[in-house]
Order: structure tokens, then C-alpha cells, then sequence
């Protein structure tokens, strides 16, 4: 049994940094795939850390030129209250048609297709974006209940700006679950639909009756880390389904930390020291991405 996790990346090398690192514990080959155009179909530099590769680490800088959609009048837009459960697939499919960036990130995250030659049935993989991190304290757990179930997804603590600036309630399904899988290849070889739209139903919390839930939080997703070097050049990538366009600015990012909030999701942040992190953590510099009490 070989275990297999796949990510899409923009520019979040330090977040990858600690994925590498923490996945070195288990993960036999994460892959890594990089587009040369924003989901908004703009042209951008492959930004991945050479320097970050080890012969654990599968990255490919992927020229989509020709695969996504170009730049087109924007008809529709993400809305999480329309996104529901009872009316999933029919919202789906017509977000895809009439949103050319959604479609691009279907596009991006469904390149995993790619691993469906290298796998075999007993092996383990991992569907999640690289800012979602399995702690490999938790592994054997995790592989042998996927065993069982043949897929599962997990709880994550959900951290915005800062690792230790926790979110106090996401949209869509609670503890950012139902967004990174865990599956053998047998069932990911016979999906018989995308990684995408399974990713998107999960959040729409129309797979409850489907994909176990394991009950306890297996990791950490750590969104927006260094937020001005990542997480806002990552928003602006999105621009097109973002019909608000002043939260994608230095000042809406700068207040949401100032105000402990994320306003556009009517959430409060808040920081904690005392959870057990990722071990990765003790080899990385997080130097600037620790939030401090008196920063506050």
C-alpha cells in the first residue's frame, strides 16, 4: 500500500513547506500541479519553490493554454445560500457554464485524473487543496477506517492570516469538512464524477448520507498564510466570482485581522496557542505568521 495525495497551487510556498514536511511522515508522493493562468484566465509566472523538492514530492508546472476558458462576460457568481444541498447539481452545472473561473478551477483540480495510472486498488489517496494538512499522528486511524469505508473526509481546524488565528465557523459544512477526501484507489478509479464536484457537493453538505465523517479534527487548514504575498494575489486570481470587489484589497484583509473577523462571511476569528499543532511546524520558520497578543 502506497499512499498518494494531490494539490493545486498558486503561490503558497510556505504553506507547502509545511505540507511537505508533515507529509513526509506518511505520504509516499505528493502531487503538485501549478497552471500558468489565474482561474480569471490571466496570464501568471509558475511560482513553485524549486528549492521545496524532494523525491517525495511530484510537482508540474502545467501550461493551460488551449484547456481553460478565456476571459468572458461573467454571468453568474458564487453565492453560498443559493449553493444548497436539495438543488446541488443543477446549481453546479450551471455555475460551471456560466462562470468561465469556476470552470478553470474544475479544470485545475480535476488534473488529478492523472493519477489513475499510477494507482492501485489498496493504495490510499488524498484529494485536498495545499492548504489543507493531514497530521500524521492521526494516520493510522485514518487509514484504517478509509479501508472500511472506502472514502471518508475529516474536521480541520480552520485558521485565517495567522496559524494560531482560528475561524470560529466556516460556510457550507462546520469544521471545514467535506472538502479533503480520503479514499483507495479502487473507489477513486471508479468515481464516476470529478474531483471537483465531489469537493463542491461536499461543501454544499450533500454528502452526509454518502462520506463518513470521522469525529475528531485530523488536521489544519491554514488559508491565507502571509496573507499579502499569498492570500491576496490568491483572492484577485478569483476576482471574477467575487461580485463584491472591495474585499480584495490590503485595507478589507488589514481590517478583518484589526476587527477579528471575516466580514464577508459574517464569522469571528480568534487566536488559541493551546491546540496541539502540527509537529512540521518545529522545522519551519513561521516567523511573521504567528500572531502575537500584542500585535493585536
Amino acid at each position: 500500500m502506497k499512499v498518494f495525495e494531490f494539490c493545486p497551487f498558486f503561490n503558497e510556498n510556505k504553506v507547502a513547506e509545511i505540507k511537505i514536511r508533515e507529509n513526509a511522515n506518511w505520504v509516499d508522493q505528493l502531487y503538485i500541479l501549478e497552471a500558468n493562468k489565474t482561474f480569471t484566465g490571466k496570464d501568471k509566472p509558475y511560482n513553485f519553490d524549486q528549492s521545496l523538492l524532494t523525491n517525495k514530492v511530484n510537482y508540474e508546472a502545467f501550461d493551460v493554454h488551449g484547456k481553460f476558458r478565456e476571459i468572458e462576460e461573467n454571468k453568474d457568481y458564487y453565492n453560498p445560500e443559493t449553493c444548497r444541498a436539495d438543488q446541488f447539481d443543477r446549481w453546479y452545472w450551471g455555475l460551471l457554464s456560466n462562470n468561465y473561473a469556476f470552470f478553470n478551477e474544475s479544470v485545475q483540480r480535476n488534473m488529478c485524473s492523472v493519477l489513475k495510472e499510477t494507482v492501485s486498488d489498496d493504495d490510499i489517496i488524498i484529494l485536498a487543496d495545499l492548504d489543507e494538512i493531514i497530521d500524521h499522528r492521526f494516520v493510522d486511524r485514518i487509514v484504517e477506517e478509509v479501508k472500511k469505508h472506502q472514502v471518508l473526509t475529516v474536521k480541520l481546524h480552520y485558521t485565517s492570516f495567522y496559524l494560531n488565528l482560528f475561524l470560529e465557523s466556516n460556510h457550507g459544512a462546520p469544521d471545514c469538512s467535506y472538502r479533503l477526501f480520503v479514499m483507495t484507489g479502487r473507489y477513486f478509479k471508479s468515481m464516476p464524477f470529478t474531483s471537483d464536484f465531489l469537493r463542491k457537493k461536499g461543501i454544499a453538505e450533500a454528502l452526509y448520507d454518502v462520506v463518513p465523517c470521522l469525529d475528531f479534527f485530523a488536521g489544519f487548514h491554514h488559508s491565507w498564510v502571509d496573507h499579502l504575498n499569498n492570500g491576496l494575489p490568491k483572492l484577485k486570481a478569483f476576482d471574477a466570482n467575487v461580485k463584491d470587489k472591495t474585499i480584495l484589497t490590503e485595507e478589507y484583509l488589514e481590517k478583518c485581522i484589526k476587527d477579528k473577523r471575516l466580514h464577508y462571511l459574517d464569522a469571528n476569528l480568534y487566536m488559541d496557542d493551546t491546540k496541539k499543532f502540527l509537529t512540521s511546524l518545529d522545522d519551519v520558520d513561521i516567523n511573521g505568521l504567528w500572531l502575537k497578543e500584542q500585535e493585536v
